[in-house]
């Protein structure tokens, strides 16, 4: 075979490499994306206490226009959670989605490494009878010349 050219399992390897680094980087772009979310999460809860010490702490001082201002400040705040939260869920179902097409192919991958691996194994093999053949043709032919 020549070297230039690809069997069709060469051909099928490098496109199930391919696939397998798209999915790859779909995983990590996904994963990158969840952590962002899981991120923005954390400073919300964190605003969300703060807010509610600040209207604890109003309360106090009967301050009725900060306190109303604060309380719709929260209920933004608990909104923007909300929403985060159904985001987070749709990341969270796009990553799993991306991870299981991730070990599809990897699977794919390794039949098609196999596949390749199989065919430069037969190759050999067929090279060496080739070769074995035509040694005992010319061990022939020199035993025939002798006699």
């Amino acid at each position: 075979m020549d070297k230039n050219s690809h069997s069709v399992w060469q051909v099928l390897a490098l496109q199930a490499n391919d696939e397998a680094l798209r999915a790859e980087a779909s995983l990590k772009k996904t994963a990158q994306l969840k952590r962002k979310i899981i991120a923005r999460q954390s400073k919300i809860a964190d605003l969300l206490v703060e807010y509610s010490n600040q209207v604890t702490a109003l309360r106090g001082n009967l301050v009725s226009g900060e306190i109303d201002n604060c309380r719709k400040f929260i209920a933004q705040l608990m909104d923007l959670q909300n929403r985060t939260s159904h985001e987070y869920m749709n990341v969270e179902s796009h990553y799993c989605e991306a991870k299981k097409n991730l070990i599809l192919a990897n699977q794919q991958k390794l039949k098609a490494d196999f596949l390749v691996q199989r065919e430069k194994e037969n190759q050999t093999q067929k090279m060496e009878m080739i070769e074995n053949r035509e040694s005992e043709l010319q061990s022939i032919a020199q035993f025939n010349l002798r006699q």
